[in-house]
């Protein structure tokens, strides 16, 4: 089961809360049973298992009905995303039909899928002098360490050797 929540996208968090609590409660159900007397038929009543939480432990439902709302949304974004790809298709085939392009479907679709995995695809930026900014911007602590101790040995053979 941890494996099925852990593809799911729970959080180690959860996991360790979820692995804790039920072998907690397990051991306390257990050591509970042992230290009482089976009740008489007439007075034995089903309790829902959520009925006597704490404050803690309801904090911690919330948290997972929390985190599966948000895996439920970002499922729901990704078939958001098959239906971005038929519209754009519906849009370009409307286009191209408008400015008179002979374009088949087939074309429209290769298009888009190439599209589609050049979409998030790191291209490292061209050298120059926007490149050797950035990193000496990123690099700044160590520029400026660097400087101030060859700042500091310049001056002390200045005043060692003047």
């Amino acid at each position: 089961m941890k494996s099925w929540l852990r593809w799911a996208g729970y959080s180690e968090t959860t996991l360790h809360f979820l692995d804790t609590s039920l072998t907690g409660s397990v051991a306390a159900m257990s050591s509970q049973a042992q230290a009482q007397a089976p009740p008489s038929v007439a007075s034995r009543t089903i309790q829902h298992p959520l009925q006597d939480l704490s404050l803690q432990e309801t904090l911690r439902v919330m948290d997972v009905a929390r985190e599966m709302r948000e895996n439920r949304q970002s499922a729901e974004e990704m078939f958001r995303r098959d239906d971005l790809r038929s519209n754009l298709r519906d849009k370009l085939v409307r286009t191209a039909r408008m400015s008179g392009d002979d374009v088949t479907e087939s074309e429209i679709d290769a298009a888009i899928g190439q599209y589609m995995e050049r979409l998030h695809t790191f291209q490292p930026a061209p050298a120059g002098m926007g490149k050797l900014m950035a990193h000496l911007w990123v690099w700044r602590a160590r520029v400026a360490a660097g400087l101030a101790a060859a700042a500091t040995v310049a001056g002390a053979f200045w005043f060692l050797l003047g």
